[in-house]
């Protein structure tokens, strides 16, 4: 049984636009900020054989900056320099802690994309790891605010 045959137009209306406006709260409180699947791949020398690629997801606030993209594998590193040209982001950062290094390291970015690449010198003993990582935004995500 339809009940806006019965009801007045003005109901009716009123009905269809509470549903209207139900059914879109959920993909309004999502879509402020980007969910990444990145993949990243470690290579260091002297190793036998490769380690695995590694593959997270991070929600990035739509306020961000070139160097939110960089992987700092939960490293306390600061950004020593960059530059943007176009769509490549070039970067250095000095890490500090146990695992100190220098890293000097490239991002291009696509469209809901990016590729990239980092060296790692390690300060203690000059051991080098080379990253590479790929990221592609998957979806909506509200990032955690700080």
């Amino acid at each position: 049984m339809n009940t806006c045959k019965r009801s007045t137009p003005r109901v009716c209306a009123g009905i269809v636009l509470a549903l209207a406006l139900a059914a879109s709260l959920p993909a309004s409180a999502q879509g402020k900020d980007d969910l990444w699947e990145v993949s990243t791949k470690m290579e260091m020398a002297g190793m036998p054989m490769a380690m695995p690629a590694q593959t997270n997801r991070y929600c990035i606030g739509k306020n961000r900056k070139d160097e939110d993209f960089v992987p700092r594998q939960g490293r306390d590193c600061r950004m020593v320099e960059s530059k943007r040209v176009g769509n490549k982001f070039t970067y250095k950062m000095d890490c500090v802690g146990n695992d100190a290094a220098t890293v000097d390291g490239a991002i291009t970015f696509g469209d809901n994309a990016y590729d990239g690449q980092m060296r790692m010198t390690m300060k203690q003993t000059n051991a080098t790891m080379a990253m590479t990582f790929t990221g592609k935004r998957v979806g909506d995500c509200a990032a955690a605010t700080k």
